[in-house]
């Protein structure tokens, strides 16, 4: 039986019955399921409803997930959205694109509500009005973070959100003897993001670490 801090973690996993936040029983899990059978890192579920509680205290309407795995984090984002919102979800991989799209419809949510665009996420964001999108999220694991993060705060509104997934990568953020690539890489935008007057940050240790900016006029 897990005690202790781990015993806290196990909960803020649990917390949330996923199984209630659509009609159709299963479709987060499927999702998942469909995503590890090609190679893809689940989002966990603790992380998940730590960017979901985000678009429901942004009340956010215009939201744009880079990297867009096997749609499990697009179900949890889309479940908190308004009737008037959309979520825009790029990913450079068709197949990725296509899943997505399979787990929207088991969970019976409309195409006009997820849009998928199979692109470069950078190419896009350079298409996007600036200061118009309320929420970004991004996955940590993207080979272009820096990049995408930049972009990310050109397209965000004041009092939007940049939201990071998987940031802990592995737990090895935190861990000083971790220095490949893209550890470092990582550790090299959040110290950047840090520094940077206008965000208010918050790191959370939820999933794999999920790390919030707000962009604020300070």
């Amino acid at each position: 039986m897990a005690t202790g801090k781990l015993a806290s973690w196990a909960l803020s996993e649990q917390f949330l019955d996923e199984e209630r936040l659509f009609a159709a029983p299963g479709v987060c899990e499927r999702a998942r399921e469909r995503g590890s059978a090609i190679g893809l890192a689940p989002v966990l579920a603790g992380s998940a409803a730590h960017a979901r509680s985000v678009v429901a205290m942004l009340g956010a309407r215009a939201i744009v997930q880079v990297g867009a795995g096997a749609g499990a984090l697009s179900l949890y984002l889309a479940s908190a959205m308004g009737s008037d919102a959309t979520l825009t979800a790029i990913d450079p991989e068709p197949e990725n694109v296509r899943l997505v799209r399979k787990a929207c419809a088991e969970a019976q949510i409309p195409e006009a509500r997820v849009r998928t665009i199979n692109a470069q996420p950078l190419d896009v964001f350079t298409r996007l009005t600036r200061g118009a999108y309320d929420m970004i999220v991004v996955n940590a694991s993207e080979p272009r973070l820096g990049a995408l993060v930049e972009g990310a705060l050109d397209i965000i509104r004041l009092g939007g959100a940049l939201v990071i997934m998987n940031v802990m990568h592995h737990d090895r953020l935190g861990d000083s003897s971790a220095n490949d690539p893209e550890t470092a890489h990582i550790r090299e935008v959040v110290a950047d993001l840090k520094e940077r007057d206008n965000l208010v940050l918050a790191l959370s240790p939820a999933g794999d670490g999920v790390l919030t900016a707000v962009k604020a006029r300070l």
